[in-house]
């Protein structure tokens, strides 16, 4: 268990599920990154990404601005107002917990696209932030 009074640098890049089983070259399983990059002032600004696999591949994403505190960040969105997303970050990655009052269609992402799942840190480096649906650098 971390410390919550040592806070973490969360920058860096997180994947969920790096070893996916493929059959027929499609993937049957949950996948998604997460790229952050910690700035001043208690914030971060991270690309998130979730999709549900074969044979939908419906997805989530957003790009927001953070704040961060006790090694946690909390998202939201006007899209449902029912949508909170939690990320708890450790040494190892973090773990990601969405609550909303409809799966289906929680947070503004696709049909049945939820998340409550540990994303593993791959990286510490600052990623190269690019939009999870164009893959677009993002100007800051």
């Amino acid at each position: 268990m971390i410390d919550k009074d040592k806070s973490l640098n969360p920058t860096g890049t997180y994947e969920l599920n790096i070893k996916q089983d493929l059959d027929d070259q499609e993937i049957y399983e949950n996948f998604g990154r997460i790229q952050i990059e910690k700035l001043p002032q208690n914030k971060i600004v991270m690309t998130f990404m979730v999709n549900k696999g074969a044979p939908s591949y419906n997805s989530g994403s957003f790009i927001d601005t953070l704040d961060y505190s006790n090694n946690r960040a909390i998202y939201k969105t006007d899209l449902d107002l029912s949508c909170e997303i939690t990320f708890d970050f450790s040494n190892k990655g973090v773990k990601v917990f969405e609550k909303t009052d409809d799966y289906n269609y929680g947070c503004g992402f696709g049909h049945g696209v939820f998340v409550n799942d540990f994303f593993e840190k791959i990286s510490s480096e600052i990623p190269e932030l690019r939009d999870p649906l164009t893959n677009e650098k993002i100007k800051k």
